[in-house]
């Protein structure tokens, strides 16, 4: 009995001591999980934007290919300017007879000015001579033919400078409203940025994505022709069980894994949490006022900032494309 104690004694020993070591790996490894929200509905996401044609028009020139880097305002799209260019003509054929429009009436204006300032002197000759007329009639010396005669000029001496007064105010009247010429201004500024519009540029520095279009197709305004992925960094849009968020605070540092890169960790941090589940955002938002109410647990999206990879990780050549799968984690206990 004595000689089988120390091998028995040491055995409890080995035995306490591994029990003690996994009991502190698996009580490590529950406070390690209690202070961490883990989800694997997590994607890459970048600015990436659908380019459409503003004008319609046939393509001409398809300036660039798929998967193609450009620069902010290289040129995408052209198409054929050829009725755009006849439209500016008009526009400016217009604006120009709008502004002949309105030195015509300066100039009549002007002319019935000068015309009614002759009237008016005429107007007192003829009053002059009706007075005459008058008083020799009255004396005897004069007939009733006379006077008539000189009361007729006087009347239309009076209707002359009144037709013209009237003529000037007109004439004056269109001179006091520009509207036609700002008109014809506006007009022309529409066409030429229609114009304008028929060179399609990129909007950023980027990477050509998915074409749809083709030389020869003929575009409307509003149809997308190709996408634009930008090279600001990405981002990663987390959706996290509502149970998970409560203890989530913008600035918690996180932990990502590509999928498509395995075994390299990417630092980051929660940058925002949206304010609505992920449903409220869709083009039917459900209602759980109608029909059967069954309990789903909801998605909110959580933003997620790159910080670059973690000590130790070897980041990939390849930047992060947009849509990859990622599964975050979270750190609540900040």
């Amino acid at each position: 009995m004595d000689v089988e104690a120390p091998p028995r004694r040491r055995l409890a020993i080995v035995l306490a001591v591994a029990v003690t070591l996994v009991g502190g790996v698996i009580a490590m490894g529950f406070a390690h999980a209690w202070g961490h929200e883990t989800t694997d509905d997590a994607f890459v996401e970048g600015h990436l934007t659908l380019v459409g044609a503003q004008v319609s028009g046939r393509v001409i020139e398809l300036a660039v290919t798929e998967h193609q880097a450009v620069k902010a305002s290289d040129v995408l799209v052209r198409l054929d300017p050829a009725e755009l260019d006849a439209r500016v003509a008009k526009a400016r054929a217009d604006l120009d007879a709008a502004v002949n429009r309105q030195r015509s009436a300066s100039a009549a204006a002007a002319a019935a000015d000068a015309e009614g300032r002759m009237a008016s002197a005429e107007l007192r000759s003829a009053e002059q001579e009706a007075a005459r007329a008058h008083s020799l009639f009255d004396a005897g010396v004069a007939s009733q033919q006379q006077l008539d005669d000189a009361t007729a000029r006087l009347d239309s001496a009076r209707a002359r400078v009144s037709s013209l007064a009237s003529r000037a105010d007109a004439e004056r009247a269109v001179l006091g409203s520009d509207a036609p010429v700002r008109q014809a201004e506006a007009a022309l500024r529409s066409a030429e940025l229609d114009l304008a519009h028929a060179t399609i540029v990129a909007p950023f520095d980027g990477t050509v994505g998915r074409k749809s279009v083709e030389v020869g197709t003929l575009v409307q305004p509003g149809q997308p022709l190709l996408s634009l992925a930008s090279d600001e960094p990405p981002w990663v849009m987390a959706n996290f069980k509502e149970t998970q968020i409560p203890k989530m605070r913008p600035g918690a540092p996180a932990e990502l894994r590509v999928d498509a890169y395995p075994g390299v960790v990417w630092k980051g941090h929660v940058e925002s949490i949206a304010p609505a589940t992920g449903a409220k955002y869709a083009l039917l938002p459900p209602d759980n006022a109608t029909g059967n109410f069954t309990k789903v647990v909801q998605r909110v999206p959580v933003k997620i900032a790159l910080d670059g990879p973690a000590e130790g990780s070897d980041a990939p050549e390849a930047a992060l494309l947009v849509g990859l799968s990622v599964e975050a984690r979270v750190d609540v206990r900040h």
